[in-house]
């Protein structure tokens, strides 16, 4: 797997990179000691399947809001908070919505570690399986379900918005959504979307993690709204 370290102390990055390899030889391990610097590599296209984020950067931002975006950017990376200031942190991790995979208390305990590395492998693999397929003009696509942000319909056409493109089939969103995942959800006649990526829900209409905006059709407000809450609280 590839792991992210990201603590801004050098030390306890170096010691947490240190068990990891005594798990495991195979994992590919990163460290840093400057969220900015990891900041510059997600936008540089580096991918991880697990980070360990160090919660108290010591500056305005910390790891809860830094991995709160990484949902919108990395939405499959398994993320593992590692804190020393329990007490102070341990109710707050659930406030802001990530990717949240576990939470070490440090110095960390290796068995643990390594429990909740099974885990997030276990996890990946699920999300790794869970693809849409389509085909359009002779050429088949698998679309990971994790990277659909929304569907639109469009005349006779379903527009598939995913985190990277916008892909094109002549299909009907009755038949798309049976192919789907339970995060999937219909909130208008027109346009479907991924529990996942919803940042707000406001009267009339779904405010994504991606900054786009979707309505939301009156006769299915109602319905909108409690099955995405009955949704999030199922992930608790």
């Amino acid at each position: 797997m590839r792991i992210a370290v990201c603590d801004d102390e050098k030390a306890a990055a170096e010691m947490l990179a240190d068990k990891l390899n005594m798990l495991s030889d195979g994992h590919q391990i990163r460290e840093f000691i400057s969220i900015q610097r990891f900041q510059e590599a997600i936008d540089d296209g580096e991918r991880f399947d697990v980070i360990l984020m160090d919660i108290d950067w010591k500056q305005e931002s910390d790891g809860i809001d830094f991995a709160e975006e990484l949902e919108r950017t990395s939405p499959s990376a398994q993320i593992i908070y590692v804190t020393g200031y329990n007490e102070r942190y341990s109710q707050q991790i659930f406030l802001k919505s990530s990717n949240l995979c576990g939470y070490l208390v440090k110095p960390v305990d290796i068995k643990l570690l390594e429990k909740l590395l099974q885990k997030a492998e276990k996890a990946i693999e699920r999300l790794e399986q869970e693809k849409l397929m389509i085909q359009q003009k002779g050429i088949v696509y698998a679309i990971p379900f994790r990277n659909i942000c929304y569907l639109e319909s469009m005349r006779h056409q379903i527009i598939i918005h995913t985190t990277g493109e916008q892909i094109v089939c002549y299909d009907q969103i009755d038949h798309l959504m049976q192919r789907l995942s339970p995060a999937f959800l219909q909130c208008h006649k027109s346009f479907v979307v991924n529990m996942n990526y919803i940042r707000r829900i406001d009267k009339n209409r779904i405010l994504l993690q991606t900054r786009e905006e979707i309505p939301i059709s009156k006769a299915r407000y109602a319905e909108t709204r409690t099955a995405y809450f009955r949704y999030m609280g199922e992930l608790l």
